[in-house]
This record gives structure tokens, C-alpha cells and sequence, in this order.
């Protein structure tokens, strides 16, 4: 076994098992501002608790790096981390540097690549979530996703993986949050790359120093009379720390023990109250994005956009008709007793075996969406998506956002 050799993070301090593992201690350390700015003593525990919760129910929407976790240390899979924090955010806030807020208020409506509109105010509900990425190092810097390729952090192969991943990450924490009586506002995603090549997620997931959580009991009155949101995360302590000085330039006055108290509190009343959801809350409808190839990725993640812009729950998986038929059928079987509305959308091109196989296998709708890269390829893919055979119904819509809105109706 190699010798154990510590880095030190922000929060948490990894240290080598042997070639293919790492074990993660969650410290009680806070971070924000780029720095170092207080203790909230238990709250590595707790942080690792509900890791572990979410890691574990999300083992659908894509693989994770955990094995095991005993109080605030994890034993993990060791992965090549990927140098980009992917921040989701579903409201406009926040008061550090790379807060989405702060760059709106001082007059940049372009974010991260991204246009928003006039006249947002803070707090405000986004019309849909949004991926607005950071760099990850000492200073953490927007990029957009454009020049997360360009720059080679990223192949584009590798980045529509991963904010497809990170959009359904979210709308899921968002469905559960809501049954507990919470509010996900924004949250960060780590992905990295296995000893396999396998794309993981990495890190933490949803805890409440990785997201940003209000209560939503009091949001809607809140927000109207002006007022900030009641909050269960380390908001807390940022708030208290931007009140006495500049984070960015001054000393860290010592924070008071109560607003400590505070703090440690809201971690442990999330953690006891969100531990309890067993069961994936939300509609009775659902959707099943299911592609041939991992080179429609891109494509896919256009349907998932336009999907989550409509609220419309789903979730994707790649199985080929050719190659993988064991596969497509029993994901058809997995679901077909789930008790839930389902819409199936495939994506496959060339002789589209996938939308065929699905709807002469299920009694749900099948919407193909073929991808395509110019109109020639456009008019192969879809004349071999019409072609179906008697009794085999399939649907084709090329636009992704009309697929959303046919999905919408379809529900209502």
C-alpha cells in the first residue's frame, strides 16, 4: 500500500489509499470567500450524513465515488477530478464574488455565456434552472460552457454528460427538498473520471455547505414584503461575516457563539427532516429519455433543458436497439409497472431501430426525436424513424422544445 499523503481542502482533507481509493474527512471547518472563515464544530459529521443520504438515491441519474462512510470520514473511489464547480441555480442570489446576484446587481445580465432578463429582483425564482459554472482552485472563476472546451477542461462529450447529469441531479433534489419543506436554491456539483474512464460524481452532494436551502413555508411572503429568505445553510454565517467587514480584504473577525448555534442547528434540523424522505416525490408523470449512443448526448441535453424549463420530471439512459436489446427491454419492463404517467422519448438516427423496439413494447407514448447534423442527415434520420411498422406508434418531433411543450399537453 502507498503511503497515506494528505491534501488539504477547503472543508475536507483527502488522504491516498493505495492506488484506487481515498478517504475523505469531512472537517467542521466553513468556507466561502475564497477562504477560510470559522468552525461550526459536528458539522463534519453531519456534512457526511447527508451525503451519504443523497449519494445514495441518486445512484440512478448517474454513479457516484462512494463506498462507505463512518461518522465524518468516507472511503471513496478515487477519481481525476475534473477543474469546474458545476453551479445549478434555480433563484437569483447570493453575496460572494461568483454569486449570480452580485454580477446582476452590478449591471452584467450576461452570465457564464447566458442572457438574463431586466428587472429581476434578489431571491427571485429563475423561469427555469441554469448551469453557471466556476473554475476550481484558490480563486474560483465563472467560465461559460463554451470556453469550458475551448479552454480543455472539458470535451464537449464530456460536458453535455455532465450538465445533463447536473440538471437532473438538481430536479430531483428539488422534488425531495419540496416534500420536506425546503426550498433547493442552488446548489454545486464535482464530477472526475475513474480508473475505467467512467465520468463520476464526486465530493459532496447537497449538503448544506455544497446548497443554498430556504424554508419554503415563508418564501412567498418573504420575498414579497422585501425580506431575506430563512435559511439553512452557511448563509448564515456569510451574512454575519459580510456585516462586520470585507471578506475579500479584511480579517475574519471571531464569529459569536450564537450565530454558531444557528448554524449547527439548521445543518441538523435539514439532515433529520430530509433523512426521512424514502420514497421519489412528485408527479404521477414522468418522462424517459432514452438515446442509442453516448454521441447524442448533446441532443439529449437540449430535451432535458427544454423538459426542466416546463418543470416536466424525467430521467435518461443510453442503450442501443442493436447492441444492447437485453438492456432497452428491461429498462421498458422497470417501468412499466412504476405507477407513474410515462412518456418515452428516444433518440437515435440512421436505421432507428430504438423508437420501434420501445413503442411495439410498451402502452406509453414514444416520441422520437432524431438528431441530426444537417438537413441530409435530417432527411435519413427521419424517414427512418417514419418507417415504422403496423401497430407500432411512434411520434416524431425534431424540435426539443416542442417535444417539451407536445410532453406538456400530453399531461395536461
Amino acid at each position: 500500500m502507498d503511503h497515506l499523503i494528505q491534501y488539504e481542502g477547503k472543508v475536507r482533507n483527502v488522504y491516498k489509499l493505495g492506488k484506487k481509493y481515498l478517504l475523505m474527512k469531512a472537517t467542521d471547518r466553513v468556507s466561502s470567500f475564497d477562504r477560510h472563515i470559522g468552525i461550526i464544530p459536528g458539522k463534519g459529521k453531519l456534512l457526511n450524513k447527508m451525503s451519504e443520504f443523497w449519494f445514495e438515491k441518486t445512484r440512478h441519474i448517474i454513479d457516484n465515488h462512494l463506498i462507505d462512510t463512518q461518522d465524518d470520514v468516507a472511503l471513496v473511489h478515487k477519481c481525476d477530478p475534473f477543474k469546474i464547480e458545476v453551479v445549478v441555480r434555480g433563484y437569483i442570489t447570493g453575496n460572494t464574488s461568483t454569486s449570480l446576484w452580485t454580477h446582476y446587481n452590478g449591471g452584467k445580465h450576461t452570465y457564464c455565456g447566458l442572457k438574463f432578463p431586466d428587472n429581476l429582483k434578489k431571491n427571485q425564482k429563475l423561469e427555469f434552472p441554469v448551469i453557471t459554472p466556476t473554475t476550481k482552485g484558490k480563486v474560483d472563476k465563472p467560465i461559460s460552457k463554451k470556453d469550458i472546451v475551448d479552454e480543455g477542461y472539458m470535451t464537449s462529450e464530456e460536458c453535455n454528460i455532465i450538465y445533463r447529469a447536473a440538471l437532473e441531479l438538481f430536479i430531483f433534489g428539488q422534488k425531495i427538498a419540496d416534500k420536506a419543506g425546503f426550498i433547493l436554491v442552488d446548489t454545486k456539483y464535482e464530477f472526475g473520471k475513474n480508473s475505467n474512464g467512467q465520468i463520476m460524481l464526486i465530493d459532496e452532494l447537497h449538503t448544506c455547505d455544497s446548497s443554498r436551502y430556504w424554508l419554503k413555508e415563508s418564501y412567498n411572503e418573504r420575498f414579497t414584503q422585501g425580506h431575506e429568505p430563512e435559511k439553512l445553510d452557511k448563509d448564515r454565517v456569510r451574512d454575519w461575516v459580510k456585516s462586520k467587514c470585507d471578506p475579500y480584504k479584511d480579517e475574519i473577525p471571531t464569529i459569536p457563539e450564537e450565530v454558531i448555534t444557528q448554524a449547527h442547528d439548521s445543518y441538523k434540523h435539514f439532515y433529520d427532516t430530509i433523512s426521512k424522505i424514502e420514497d421519489i416525490p412528485g408527479s404521477e408523470n414522468f418522462v424517459i429519455i432514452l438515446s442509442g449512443s453516448d454521441k447524442d448526448c448533446e441532443h439529449v441535453g437540449k430535451i432535458a433543458e427544454a423538459l426542466a424549463k416546463r418543470n416536466i420530471q424525467f430521467d435518461s439512459f443510453i442503450a442501443s436497439a442493436h447492441r444492447n436489446t437485453r438492456q432497452v427491454l428491461a429498462i421498458l419492463e422497470k417501468f412499466s409497472s412504476c405507477g407513474k404517467k410515462i412518456v418515452w422519448v428516444t433518440v437515435a438516427g440512421k436505421s432507428n431501430a430504438l423508437s420501434g423496439v420501445v413503442a411495439a413494447n410498451c402502452k406509453d407514448p414514444v416520441i422520437a426525436c432524431p438528431p441530426f447534423s444537417d438537413k441530409t442527415d435530417m432527411s435519413i434520420n427521419l424517414h427512418s424513424t417514419l418507417q415504422c411498422p403496423n401497430e407500432v406508434p411512434v411520434m416524431t418531433v425534431l424540435d426539443p422544445k416542442n417535444v417539451a411543450l407536445a410532453i406538456e399537453r400530453i399531461f395536461s
